[in-house]
């Protein structure tokens, strides 16, 4: 399990360092703000997407690019993640893991404080599920399974030096088998 998670890790964030690096080169050739692009990985909580699972636990990579031709306070945004739960029930041990990708929009709410930012947000996600049963006499049995859903969600970033943050929020992922995840991690703006 946690080699997964590394590896899904290292993915995201080379992804997000080679699609980070273009935005950032087209928005310094382009004349716009370096506060224009910003990266940010966070631990994730799920809650459990059906009866008898226990609290997911996961990561979150996202790139987010500020759309200042629209408002200058939206951001359009895509992150990667990586979700994992379990349940035994009966000596039965069942691991049902997804990979969502979000794709959609942050706006940021005006506020008076230059150091705390609020936001709402919202898109599609595409997610990669996948279920692992184990039956100890039988054996193993996996399922995988493709989804789309929509999600909304709202946070805050607090500013902690010049180009870096610390990021909370709350997302409610409509989906098969919907759950609400919990993140804080910290935000890079390039």
């Amino acid at each position: 399990m946690m080699k997964k998670i590394v590896f899904v890790a290292l993915v995201a964030l080379a992804f997000l360092d080679l699609t980070a690096t273009a935005f950032a080169k087209e928005a310094k050739s382009s004349g716009s703000s370096s506060q224009g692009v910003e990266m940010d990985a966070s631990l994730v909580v799920a809650s459990a997407p059906a009866s008898g699972f226990d609290t997911g636990l996961g990561v979150n990579f996202g790139l987010g690019v500020r759309l200042p031709q629209i408002d200058k306070n939206l951001q359009a945004r895509v992150d990667l993640s990586y979700i994992s739960w379990s349940a035994t029930e009966f000596d039965v041990n069942v691991d049902y893991t997804r990979v969502p990708i979000f794709v959609g929009a942050r706006y940021f709410i005006p506020t008076q404080n230059d150091k705390l930012k609020v936001f709402v947000e919202g898109g599609l996600e595409l997610s990669f599920d996948s279920v692992d049963v184990v039956f100890p006499p039988f054996g193993r049995s996996s399922e995988s399974e493709v989804h789309l859903g929509i999600v909304p969600g709202a946070g805050i970033e607090v500013k902690i030096a010049p180009n870096l943050g610390i990021v909370a929020g709350a997302r409610w992922h409509l989906i098969t088998d919907d759950y609400l995840t919990l993140q804080g991690g910290i935000v890079y703006h390039l």
